[in-house]
C-alpha cells in the first residue's frame, strides 16, 4: 500500500464494533427509543442561517421525528430563538409553511398575535376572557442557538450539554467557512427505509465506485487509489469526518470546461484547493492533502455536510417512523456575480442531484429487503468507521437514564 492510499485515522475507534445488529432498528419499539432518547435529548441542526439572514427574519421547520412545527426567527436584537409553531388560544398552527420578514405572527384563527420574540402582544375580545394572563401566554420556547450556518435546537427542558459541548473540538474549527455563500437548491423527498440506513449512505464513500460508476466515474479514485480509501477519517465522541481525494488523473469533460470556464470549479470537477493553514479554518480538509475533493461531516444524529472548497450541501434525515425517512438537502454556493457564475451553479446543482438520485434509489433496496428480516447483522470495515461511529453513539445515548 502506497502512501495515496492509506487512510490516517484520528480518535478513539475502541468502543466501535465492525459487526452491528440493523434488524432490531427497524421495530416501532426501537424506534421509539430513539426518539425519546436521541432526538428529545441531542442538539439537533434544524435549518440554514441563510434562511433566517437579517432583522425580522423567520422561518417555519418542520420537525416530523418530534410530530411538531417550529417558527425559527431572528428578532430585532439579532438573537435567534425558536418556538413550537402552536397558537395559545386553542392550539391552531400559528403560522403556515414558508419563510419570510415579521415582526409580530397572527394566528388566522382568531387573531391573537404575538411578536418574533415569542410574546402574546394582542388577544381579539380581551374583554370577554376571565383570569387570562398574558405573561403566561407566550409562544412556548425551545432552546436554540446558532453555530456557524446552522440553527440547532434542543428539545430539553433542560439540556444536559451545551451546544459547545455537544459538538466539542468541531466547535471552533469551521469558523467562518460556509459564510458569504448562498442557497441554490433544495430538495426534500421521503424514502421507505430506516433513518440510519438512509444516513449510512453517506457516512462512507467505500460505495462511490459502484453506485456512481455512470453518472461520475472517475471522480474519485485513480491508479494509486482504486478502492477509493479515504485520506483521513477522524472520530470525535459523537461527530466524525472524512476527507476524500480527487482523482489527480480524472480527465475534464467537454460539458465541464464549459459549465465551469466562466465560473468557479465545483463537484465533480474539484479544483487544486491547497490554502495555508492561515485561510481555512482546521476543520475544513483537516489532513491538508494535496488531492482534496471534499469533505463528509457527520453532525450527530441526523445531518451529513458535504463541504467543498467553494460549496457545501446540507442534508437532514428526519425519521417519520421506524421504516420511513423524510430527506432534505439544501446546495449552497458562493455568491454569484456573473452569467458564468450562475452557469456554474447550475451544471453543479444538476450534476449533484443525479448523483444524489442513485443514493436514493440504493436506500429504498436496503430498506426494502432488511424489512424481510432474512438478516440481522451488517458488517463494517474501517473504510465505514463513521458508521460505526454513529451506531456507537445511538446506543450510548439509549442507554442513558
Amino acid at each position: 500500500m502506497n502512501a495515496t492510499t492509506k487512510t490516517q485515522f484520528v480518535g478513539d475507534a475502541s468502543r466501535l464494533k465492525s459487526r452491528v445488529n440493523i434488524l432490531k432498528r427497524l421495530r416501532p419499539e426501537f424506534y421509539e427509543k430513539e426518539v425519546e432518547k436521541i432526538f428529545r435529548r441531542g442538539w439537533l441542526p434544524v435549518a440554514s442561517l441563510t434562511d433566517v439572514p437579517e432583522t425580522n427574519s423567520y422561518a417555519v421547520v418542520d420537525v416530523p421525528t418530534l410530530k411538531t412545527s417550529l417558527i425559527l426567527t431572528r428578532g430585532e436584537d439579532d438573537k435567534i430563538r425558536a418556538f413550537h409553531n402552536i397558537c395559545r388560544h386553542r392550539g391552531n398552527r400559528l403560522v403556515p409553511p414558508g419563510k419570510g420578514c415579521k415582526r409580530a405572527f397572527s394566528c388566522g384563527f382568531h387573531g391573537w398575535a404575538f411578536a418574533n420574540d415569542g410574546r402574546l402582544i394582542s388577544v381579539t375580545d380581551r374583554t370577554q376572557f376571565d383570569d387570562l394572563d398574558e405573561g403566561e401566554l407566550g409562544l412556548l420556547k425551545v432552546h436554540a442557538e446558532a453555530w456557524e450556518d446552522f440553527v440547532f435546537v434542543n428539545f430539553d427542558p433542560a439540556p444536559r450539554e451545551s451546544l459547545r459541548e455537544w459538538l466539542g473540538k468541531m466547535y471552533d474549527e469551521y469558523t467562518g467557512y460556509f459564510s458569504d455563500r448562498e442557497k441554490i437548491a433544495s430538495y426534500r423527498i421521503q424514502v421507505e427505509s430506516n433513518w440510519n440506513v438512509t444516513i449510512n449512505s453517506f457516512s462512507e464513500g467505500y460505495h462511490s465506485l459502484y453506485v456512481h460508476r455512470k453518472t461520475v466515474p472517475d471522480y474519485q479514485g485513480g491508479k494509486d487509489n482504486p478502492q477509493r480509501h479515504r485520506a483521513y477519517l477522524e472520530l470525535m465522541k459523537r461527530n466524525a469526518r472524512y476527507t476524500a481525494q480527487g482523482n489527480p488523473n480524472r480527465k475534464e469533460t467537454p460539458v465541464e470546461a464549459i459549465a465551469y470556464g466562466h465560473g468557479r470549479k465545483m463537484y465533480p470537477a474539484f479544483p487544486r484547493y491547497m490554502p495555508s493553514d492561515n485561510t481555512v479554518p482546521p476543520g475544513v480538509n483537516a489532513s491538508r492533502n494535496e488531492n482534496w475533493s471534499f469533505d463528509v461531516l457527520e453532525m450527530f444524529p441526523h445531518v451529513i455536510v458535504l463541504i467543498g472548497a467553494h460549496w457545501h450541501a446540507n442534508m437532514w434525515f428526519w425519521p417519520v417512523d421506524a421504516g420511513r425517512t423524510d430527506i432534505r438537502v439544501d446546495f449552497l454556493a458562493y455568491k454569484a456575480e456573473t452569467v458564468g457564475d450562475h452557469f456554474a451553479h447550475a451544471y453543479f446543482r444538476a450534476r449533484l442531484r443525479e448523483v444524489f438520485r442513485e443514493d436514493i434509489g440504493t436506500m429504498e433496496a436496503i430498506g426494502a429487503m432488511l424489512r424481510s428480516g432474512a438478516m440481522s447483522d451488517i458488517m463494517l470495515s474501517r473504510q465505514e468507521l463513521l458508521i460505526q461511529q454513529h451506531y456507537a453513539a445511538a446506543d450510548e445515548m439509549i442507554q442513558q437514564p
